[in-house]
């Protein structure tokens, strides 16, 4: 199978291009970006292209768009009318309206949401699953926390919110999907959110998911302060706690009634790295591609992200 990529930034040289070229079914047909991307065309003995007009990009079976989020929708438009599979890198939309819409034109396409494949997702689905702690009564939580120094040039699509679009969009858009993954039907009850110049910088939020037993998500994220990311499920008589941004977390498990507390030891069965995850992500694509199958591009692009990050945008009172 012929990818073409479009994009030659960070996450194409670091992940995408060193992993792709290890996959012998597959075949890197050209490397496109806005600066002509020389070195990298001849590191993959790939054909690089300087992008004038999207129009005039090579034809491929596959292509990956590792763009920002706001430019991404007209190369979309493109790949999809030349049938080609479109594997994109998060997050998928900017809203839920032009989600939808692009996924009118396309059924042939997916999103980069590798979470849902780290051993400690698929872990806390399975007791879930199991209902062995019994019914859940809450979850909470917390992720962000102060970078310092980005080392990021003035001109980086991530300094405009326009092209990246922010916290939510960016990070926490991961950990939506983690949510999507786990559980049915989740709604925004309250938000409020904090902007800096366009940005949101932090947000607090309760969502709701209305299933056998309802229950409530508190959510923080932020980059007003330093924060210890973690994830704790509440259920009758027990917590779980773990930080649900690194794939293989420990899972330590207390009573609510006493301070005892306990290290769950599981087996590896998914990714326990993040190029693991990245590769589990691609070889699921691959064979679904591979195979003719259908894809559900509602799952696959993970429409309820963007439901809930539209969503809070509109009831976090942007000032």
């Amino acid at each position: 199978m012929k990818i073409g990529v479009v994009g030659a930034g960070r996450i194409s040289s670091s992940v995408h291009l060193p992993l792709l070229s290890c996959i012998d079914t597959v075949n890197i047909e050209f490397i496109a970006d806005r600066k002509y991307p020389k070195v990298l065309g001849n590191t993959y003995n790939t054909k690089p292209v300087k992008i004038d007009k999207i129009s005039s990009l090579p034809d491929c079976d596959i292509v990956l768009l590792a763009l920002p989020v706001g430019v991404k929708e007209e190369y979309v438009r493109e790949f999809a009318k030349r049938d080609s599979y479109i594997f994109t890198e998060k997050p998928f939309s900017v809203d839920l309206k032009t989600h939808e819409d692009l996924l009118k034109l396309s059924e042939k396409i997916t999103c980069n949401y590798t979470r849902n494949y780290y051993n400690t997702t698929r872990q806390i689905k399975n007791i879930i699953s199991s209902g062995v702690f019994g019914k859940i009564q809450k979850v909470s939580i917390t992720e962000g926390g102060i970078n310092g120094k980005t080392g990021l040039p003035k001109n980086s699509y991530q300094n405009d919110p326009t092209l990246s679009g922010g916290f939510l969009m960016d990070s926490a858009c991961h950990t939506f999907s983690q949510l999507d993954f786990l559980f049915d039907n989740i709604s925004v009850q309250e938000a409020n959110i904090i902007w800096e110049d366009g940005f949101d910088v932090e947000t607090n939020a309760v969502f709701d998911v209305n299933s056998d037993a309802s229950f409530t998500i508190d959510y923080m994220g932020t980059q007003l302060k330093n924060v210890e990311p973690h994830t704790t499920f509440f259920f009758e008589q027990n917590k779980i706690q773990f930080n649900h941004l690194i794939p293989d977390s420990v899972f330590t498990i207390s009573s609510l009634n006493s301070d005892k507390q306990f290290i769950l030891q599981h087996e590896i069965a998914f990714a326990s790295t993040f190029a693991q995850a990245y590769y589990l992500k691609w070889i699921d694509f691959l064979e679904k591609v591979s195979s003719s199958s259908k894809i559900d591009t509602e799952t696959e692009t993970s429409i309820t992200t963007t439901r809930i990050i539209n969503d809070l945008i509109q009831k976090g009172n942007k000032k």
